[in-house]
């Protein structure tokens, strides 16, 4: 289940939050090359800087289970120029961390999935 959430200092309403995790969640599911109803999406706004400034930045982690490493450097193109078409902060701004979870720490349902 691949996990994408968005930590922010941009404030959106909620059609905006809703537009930019859908598209998020669209994106990763084809990238990835799963069922999007196995991708979950979280937005959280939040007081950050970058650079000594409070213009709009975002950090951005995709947790998924078995992350392919060659598919990085798209992953990041393709995440970054989404979440710039869906709430114009600029490319230079947004961050992102990929994590890869062994599948013996990631559960649900009750069961992990090693």
């Amino acid at each position: 289940m691949p996990f994408i959430h968005i930590q922010s200092n941009l404030s959106l309403n909620e059609a905006e939050k809703n537009n930019c995790l859908r598209t998020l969640s669209a994106a990763v599911a084809e990238l990835l090359e799963k069922k999007e109803d196995v991708v979950m999406t979280a937005w959280t706004m939040s007081k950050m800087t970058m650079g000594g400034t409070d213009s709009p930045t975002a950090l951005v982690e995709l947790r998924a289970i078995r992350l392919p490493e060659e598919q990085l450097e798209t992953l990041s193109k393709e995440l970054t120029e989404r979440l710039n078409l869906a709430t114009s902060i600029i490319t230079d701004r947004i961050f992102i961390n990929f994590i890869d979870v062994a599948p013996e720490k990631w559960a649900s349902n009750g069961k992990t999935f090693a």
